[in-house]
């Protein structure tokens, strides 16, 4: 039988900016890496369906390649949703208690982006211990993956007491530097995100 995928699910606000542009970046790297082993999405806790993915964030330097990125609609976000999700990444602390106010069972499973970057890194510097692995011969890539979100929600307070903040800043209708300005901060947690899961992939 196949390996059923595990599902990574980014939140913010509208679904356009930074959620849709961690997902498609995430699903890039993935691909490349363990190709078929995620389904990564994203939804907005307020969107607006005649909104498109602004132009500040096309531009971005590493969207040229995210050819996925100029066709993505925004999504609202639902209970069934985050459910369903393996790990919930989310863009502030206010999402995350829109998110685990209708689904609190997701709450070992549910970080903001930049702490769970902050956290793959914590783990690779070893300040955090590093998650021991499969539970059993047969489990599955979406219960190892949940098994480390819970891994690490334990070391919740170390992480967040090595950060300034665990939001990402909004920069949809801000100076259009506001745009790079989020992409410096969130493309280093998504590649340390990448490491982690391209790992918990192999593992599996």
């Amino acid at each position: 039988m196949t390996d059923p995928h595990a599902t990574v699910l980014f939140v913010c606000t509208g679904n356009i900016c930074r959620s849709a542009y961690g997902h498609h970046l995430l699903t890039q790297q993935l691909e490349q890496s363990v190709p078929g082993r995620y389904q990564v999405t994203s939804a907005g806790t307020q969107i607006n369906p005649r909104l498109v993915v602004p132009p500040q964030i096309t531009a971005l330097q590493r969207a040229s390649t995210l050819q996925s990125l100029a066709a993505h609609s925004p999504t609202q976000v639902s209970g069934r949703t985050v459910q369903k999700a393996d790990l919930v990444l989310a863009a502030t602390a206010d999402h995350l208690r829109s998110v685990l106010g209708e689904t609190p069972g997701a709450l070992s499973r549910s970080f903001t982006m930049l702490e769970f970057g902050a956290a793959a890194q914590a783990v690779a510097e070893g300040t955090v211990p590093a998650w021991p692995g499969p539970e059993s011969d047969s489990s599955t890539l979406p219960e190892n993956l949940r098994s480390l979100a819970r891994h690490l929600s334990r070391h919740r307070p170390t992480v967040r007491s090595s950060m300034d903040s665990i939001d990402l800043p909004d920069p949809y209708g801000r100076e259009d530097a506001a745009y790079p300005a989020m992409a410096a901060a969130l493309e280093p947690a998504v590649d340390r995100i990448t490491d982690l899961l391209v790992d918990v992939a192999r593992r599996s």
